[in-house]
């Protein structure tokens, strides 16, 4: 007998993983499709970093994307309390909030100023007494800003979407095929909805739904110093719009504290020779906190490709999410992990102007077999290759 669900999402990143959650507990019925893990590919590649724009703005870049972004962090703090369309209660944080470390004498007016009035929010400086112990003991030497941005704990985030339905989030064995996949299985939704980032195109390009379409690649290659001297999560500021880096912290399962570099020290193709990574990074903590020692530090690398909407800016990000619409089909890109819930708006408007309601059933699903969570890029090294000493 065909199962019709009102919904099928190929794609269990956070963008397919959060609109499944929202869909569900509205009452639509929905099948999430995955080919390798949820949360694999860009999700577990994020740092978890909820932006508010704010270090868009540092450098007096008050665009469309630090504006539109501004609002994420109340919708995510809503979640994370249980509030909204979306109960993220079971998830949780590594850090309620982030840092801007800039250099003395450099840009600190600018910063206060612009991120206030462009941006609003809580942001502040930190008195020189109240800064962080290990802040003060790295030798850094310049101003502290706080920024109210949380950090997420991402495995948990992606437990917490998925955990009330397990039953309905399952693995497409022939992700190439999708369309072939649902006709094998007497699947016939009234919506399909893409959101695998790195897949949508070549996927929109079989189905002959591509017209139109734009896509871009924006190439990293993450750092990771395993075995770092204290949890930190931080912006640390330079001469561009974008961080020198930015840091996130992690623990392996074995116990180790990995510090995970974004910012310019990744902005590089990805198949660059991991010691430009080092390198980088190496130059930015002896101008930043020279004190820290790295004798003991580990290293390694993830290559990855952001695959997003096309900008009208070279090598920079949409303003928004990105939906193409084909027939029956969406085809959607995040942009950032903090975009999720917009682009989860974007999709409840389009079914609303197709009319298509929650028909409050739930298919049985049972057949195909369940998807499991991925495990963190910090704890694959060492399955295939090895942290790096010495570098």
């Amino acid at each position: 007998m065909t199962r019709t669900p009102d919904i099928v999402i190929f794609g269990a990143g956070i963008a397919g993983l959060w609109a499944f959650n929202r869909l569900k507990r509205a009452g639509y019925d929905v099948l999430l499709l995955e080919s390798r893990a949820i949360g694999c590919g860009q999700t577990i590649a994020s740092q978890g970093i909820v932006h508010s724009g704010l270090k868009y703005a540092f450098a007096g870049q008050v665009n469309a994307l630090a504006k539109s972004i501004s609002a994420m962090p109340d919708l995510w703090r809503d979640a994370l309390a249980g509030v909204g369309p979306v109960d993220l209660s079971a998830a949780r944080m590594n850090a309620s909030s982030q840092h801007l470390l800039i250099p003395s004498g450099f840009m600190g007016g600018l910063v206060k100023l612009v991120t206030k009035k462009a941006l609003g929010g809580n942001v502040h400086e930190v008195a020189k007494k109240d800064w962080p112990q290990d802040i003060n003991d790295s030798g850094f030497k310049g101003s502290v800003i706080y920024m109210d941005e949380p950090v997420l704990d991402v495995p948990s985030v992606l437990e917490a979407l998925v955990a009330p339905y397990r039953d309905s989030a399952c693995m497409i064995d022939t992700p190439d095929d999708p369309m072939g996949f649902l006709a094998r299985h007497d699947i016939a939704p009234k919506r399909i909805i893409y959101t695998g980032a790195a897949s949508n195109h070549a996927i929109a390009k079989l189905n002959g739904d591509d017209k139109g379409l734009k896509t871009q690649a924006r190439p990293l290659l993450m750092g990771f110093i395993k075995n770092a001297p204290f949890p930190l999560y931080a912006h640390c500021v330079g001469t561009s719009d974008k961080p020198v880096a930015t840091i996130t912290t992690h623990t392996t399962q074995d116990g180790a504290l990995v510090w995970y570099l974004g910012g310019a020290v990744a902005e590089r193709d990805k198949d660059s020779d991991p010691q430009a990574v080092y390198t980088a990074t190496k130059d930015m903590l002896r101008k930043y906190m020279p004190k820290i020692d790295m004798s003991a530090f580990e290293w390694g690398v993830l290559p990855i490709d952001r695959i997003e909407g096309k900008s009208d800016t070279q090598n920079h990000l949409p303003d928004t999410p990105t939906v193409h619409k084909a027939g029956d089909a969406l085809y959607c890109w995040p942009t950032k992990l903090t975009f999720a819930p917009m682009l989860s708006d974007m999709i409840l408007k389009d079914l609303a102007e197709n009319q298509i309601a929650p028909s409050g059933k739930i298919s049985d699903f049972s057949d195909l077999k369940r998807a499991e969570i991925t495990s963190t890029p910090w704890d694959d090294i060492g399955k295939e290759t090895s942290w790096k000493k010495d570098v």
